[in-house]
């Protein structure tokens, strides 16, 4: 196949799209179109990649156009749709997340804000995907008070999530303020990040990472500390004291199965996956420069106040869900609870009734079960032996 006329029209316009060759941009891609439709049934990846960008500089043209209506975003919406559902390009992430950025910007321009966030929601969609982990099936530790809400989880075995919009540090996922202004794409961007939900975690020991980050031949390093002298989670005095309502709550021990990362390579629209959060011990303010900041720092990042809790956090993206908070399904996954020492005889036998007819269940890598038995209970009491400690102690 041919290749020169897609790889001269790239050539030409990238990055040098501008209003007064827009007309042109439009016209030439036009002129070659036929020859480009090879391009969508071609299995040859560099050759799909390079469509991609031909539709990029088209984008660009599309919105660089001064008298561009909704007949010819239309079109190249339908253009880019074709694109995204082609299965020969399933994971040109990085391409589709530019196509679609630059769409809702081309929505906008026409005053069609609705078709806009549909277009940046799937624009933060590959974003996401772009920096997702591999999938791990970590050990997690949550905080958690008493109440209806937590005793409903416990009976649906869901695992709830908030949107950062109802985090209690206000500086705690900085792309909010960023976008909170006076600028329409900003606003139209931040509608579009309401689908975005997380579920915080303690965890003492770091995710799996690559030694040399980028480099997938690295060796990878596993079950590393975050601070060599942490005692074990549900010791953790201040996650008792702001989380369990002051040792009225539990502490829950999950182990997840690897079914929980989704990494963007489904048609549901959701991507999902656990992250660490990393402590900014500088200057937060930095974070205020418009397009400073990347996905990592946009969602977990924190000051260096909240260190103490060794967060890890399970990130969830649905583009069909904009609601504050939410809910999935995780059975099987809780395999041990703590109560705190002021935790009432009531809820203890409200949970322990709950929880005894469930059971923890560990899978390996295929699915297959390794390990099945009931969840355990401990009472946390205080350490006799050394003064100002706690101890957690296995009931019956």
């Amino acid at each position: 196949m041919e290749i020169l006329p897609l790889e001269q029209y790239i050539q030409k316009y990238y990055e040098k799209v501008t209003a007064g060759n827009a007309r042109q941009v439009i016209d030439e891609f036009d002129e070659e179109w036929k020859q480009f439709m090879d391009y969508m049934i071609d299995e040859t990846s560099e050759h799909l990649s390079k469509y991609g960008l031909a539709l990029t500089i088209l984008s660009a043209g599309y919105y660089e156009m001064s008298n561009a209506n909704e007949k010819d975003i239309a079109r190249l919406s339908g253009l880019i749709d074709e694109f995204d559902a082609n299965g020969n390009v399933k994971y040109k992430f990085g391409i589709k997340q530019t196509l679609f950025l630059n769409l809702g910007l081309c929505w906008h321009k026409i005053d069609y804000d609705n078709r806009a966030v549909d277009a940046f929601k799937k624009y933060i969609y590959y974003l996401i995907t772009v920096s997702s982990n591999t999938a791990y099936s970590p050990t997690a530790y949550a905080f958690r008070k008493c109440t209806n809400f937590l005793y409903q989880s416990l009976v649906n075995e869901q695992l709830n999530l908030s949107s950062p919009a109802a985090f209690n540090d206000p500086f705690d996922c900085p792309i909010r303020v960023l976008l909170d202004n006076d600028d329409d794409i900003s606003n139209l961007q931040l509608q579009a990040y309401k689908s975005l939900k997380i579920a915080c975690f303690t965890r003492n020991i770091k995710l799996p990472y690559l030694k040399e980050a980028g480099n997938w031949n690295s060796e990878p390093v596993y079950d590393e500390k975050k601070h060599r002298k942490d005692k074990k989670e549900f010791l953790n005095a201040l996650m008792w004291a702001h989380y369990a309502d002051s040792h009225k709550g539990i502490c829950i021990k999950y182990r997840f199965h690897n079914s929980m990362t989704r990494l963007g390579d489904n048609e549901d629209g959701i991507v999902a996956y656990f992250k660490d959060v990393k402590y900014s011990n500088g200057d937060m303010s930095k974070y205020s420069k418009k397009d400073s900041i990347n996905l990592e720092d946009a969602f977990f990042l924190k000051g260096k106040d909240w260190e103490y809790e060794n967060e890890l956090r399970f990130l969830y993206y649905d583009m069909n869900n904009q609601d504050t908070y939410g809910t999935i399904d995780i059975p099987n996954c809780i395999e041990a609870i703590y109560f705190g020492l002021k935790c009432s005889e009531k809820d203890k036998e409200t949970i322990r009734n709950i929880m005894s007819l469930k059971h923890f269940v560990q899978r390996d890598l295929n699915g297959i079960v390794t390990t099945k038995r009931p969840v355990e209970f401990y009472q946390m009491v205080l350490d006799k032996k050394h003064f100002g400690q706690l101890k957690a102690v296995r009931l019956k």
